[in-house]
């Protein structure tokens, strides 16, 4: 079954009427399916908390209807597979040491991304306009707009 991980940003646009957010929806209806396994790690929804509050505050109107940041986050625990376990600390860890200048979402990504990667690459799903993916070795990606269903 495909695989895929969300970073914190196409988590986000599910609760946005952002560029992109259709295909971040219709990928975890497939999710709710069985058709597909979404993961995410715990970093992430810290960070998609934070920015859903900032987001209520300076551009309401772009969210597709007014959420409570802590629902985001609970149903987020009940529909996607949220996973966090001593190889992915351990990934984290490594690419924390290798890549002291990323942000830690997308590091967590990433060693989830590895964690989950076995015969094939598990890619993450990112938004169109990430830059901080391009120069980690090992990880597969793939752009919110370039994700095929």
């Amino acid at each position: 079954m495909r695989r895929l991980v969300f970073d914190a940003g196409p988590f986000i646009l599910l609760f946005t009427k952002e560029r992109g957010s259709e295909v971040a929806r219709k990928t975890v209806l497939k999710h709710e399916r069985g058709e597909l396994q979404v993961f995410i790690h715990p970093n992430n929804l810290s960070e998609a908390y934070r920015v859903i509050c900032e987001i209520q505050k300076t551009r309401p109107e772009s969210l597709k209807k007014a959420v409570d940041p802590r629902t985001v986050i609970r149903s987020a625990y009940a529909t996607l597979n949220v996973l966090q376990d001593e190889t992915t600390t351990v990934n984290l860890g490594a690419l924390k040491l290798r890549y002291a200048d990323k942000p830690w979402g997308d590091l967590s990504s990433a060693a989830l991304a590895l964690r989950l990667s076995n015969r094939e690459k598990v890619p993450v799903v990112i938004l169109n306009e990430e830059k901080h993916f391009q120069d980690l070795s090992g990880i597969s990606t793939v752009r919110i707009s370039d994700l095929s269903l």
